[in-house]
């Protein structure tokens, strides 16, 4: 069913039913394959009450028809998202105040500083909640990508990317817990004798910095028809530049504690908002493809228009007393007679381009009247009108 609609005074078509069949034909096919299963639950079950072998163990509520799917955890309303990103920053801030005040406090009873309040440990709070919060968006990566491959214009293949977004987030949660990137930095500094920037960034922001930017930049160029998740994703990666921006810089300067609250909190936030941008996305996508979003279809360029060259009306008399004042009987005539007669509009003149032959009682306008032209005439005639298509 396609649904036209009417907006500011140009006419859009808003496409609310499902491609070609495509979705309707894969509903009824899981709720055949629900059904099915419903049905051989309630036959086996049948079956041994009739040879009284077992009683059932399970009620009708077990069959597949009643559980969730994996894309009913997406979030589909707007302030379900609003309510994940408030959780975050509230989260963020409580986690950065435990670090602030409650690591001074804890320290002298703990005997590796601040303990588990500590951001720079791996079995800290803020590494387990910053794996966990990774774990969640290589899931629904991977749920954008189950879909995503089932798009017919996707010629070129670029939902793979959410296939190797999932594999980064699962490997940055794991850096979260173990930091392999300093280890791995320290390592070539010691083999190749050359280092940069802050504790050899150089070589994680190389090795990983780039791989990692290339896929974020793409998969923000794939989400870009979801505004919401084009801009949360734009923010998470604005909130790992401020990150590695002060971790660099070592700001603020001449206070490590200040320095490493800003960098812890610029990262967690980064991964929520990577989190709700995922799920923004992913929640497009899901509604696209039941055919609850509605599309516009891009209307072919028209060609620009030439414009006409408007030419003044003549009336037939002066066209007539033009071509008198000159002598019929010279060339300059006959070639007058032909630009006059091409200026003009069909209703004034007989033919305008020499495209249609010259009739044997072709009269000139400045001969008598009555009077039919020669022979000789006539070929010289055809002659400039050869010579004029020619010009």
């Amino acid at each position: 069913m396609v649904l036209s609609c009417h907006i500011g005074g140009s006419s859009s078509i808003c496409v609310m039913a499902n491609f070609l069949g495509r979705n309707s034909r894969r509903r009824r096919v899981l709720n055949e394959e629900a059904l099915s299963a419903s049905s051989a639950h309630l036959a086996v079950r049948d079956a041994d009450l009739g040879t009284g072998e077992s009683a059932p163990r399970y009620s009708d509520q077990a069959g597949v028809e009643h559980h969730p799917q994996v894309t009913d955890f997406l979030p589909r309303r707007y302030w379900s998202l609003g309510i994940l990103a408030a959780i975050g920053a509230a989260t963020t801030a409580a986690v950065e105040a435990l670090f602030w005040f409650v690591a001074p406090v804890a320290a002298p009873y703990s005997a590796d500083g601040s303990g588990p309040f500590d951001l720079q440990l791996g079995r800290g709070i803020a590494s387990w909640l910053s794996a966990v919060l990774l774990l969640a968006t290589a899931g629904v990566c991977i749920v954008v990508y189950s879909l995503r491959r089932h798009r017919i214009d996707d010629i070129r293949g670029r939902y793979r990317v959410w296939l190797a977004a999932a594999a980064a987030c699962l490997a940055l949660s794991v850096n979260c817990v173990a930091p392999l990137h300093a280890l791995a930095a320290a390592v070539a500094a010691y083999h190749t004798g050359w280092t940069a920037l802050r504790e050899h960034a150089a070589w994680w922001l190389a090795a990983a910095g780039l791989p990692l930017g290339w896929i974020g930049l793409r998969a923000w160029l794939d989400a870009r028809e979801s505004r919401l998740a084009a801009l949360a994703l734009a923010a998470a990666f604005g909130s790992y530049g401020v990150a590695i921006a002060a971790y660099l810089a070592a700001w603020p300067a001449n206070d490590g504690r200040a320095n490493l609250l800003v960098t812890s909190s610029a990262t967690l936030l980064g991964y929520w908002l990577l989190l709700v941008g995922a799920a923004a996305y992913g929640r497009f996508v899901v509604l696209d493809a039941q055919g609850l979003i509605a599309t516009r279809t891009r209307r072919p360029k028209r060609p620009p228009q030439q414009s006409k060259k408007v030419i003044p009306a003549v009336s037939a008399a002066a066209v007539q007393a033009q071509a008198a004042a000159v002598p019929a009987t010279s060339l300059r005539a006959f070639r007058q007679n032909l630009r006059v007669a091409a200026e003009q509009p069909a209703s004034v003149s007989r033919w305008v381009d020499g495209r249609e032959p010259v009739d044997d009682d072709y009269e000139d306008d400045g001969s008598p009247p009555g009077r039919k032209l020669s022979k000789a005439e006539r070929k010289r005639l055809r002659k400039l009108k050869a010579q004029q298509r020619a010009a």
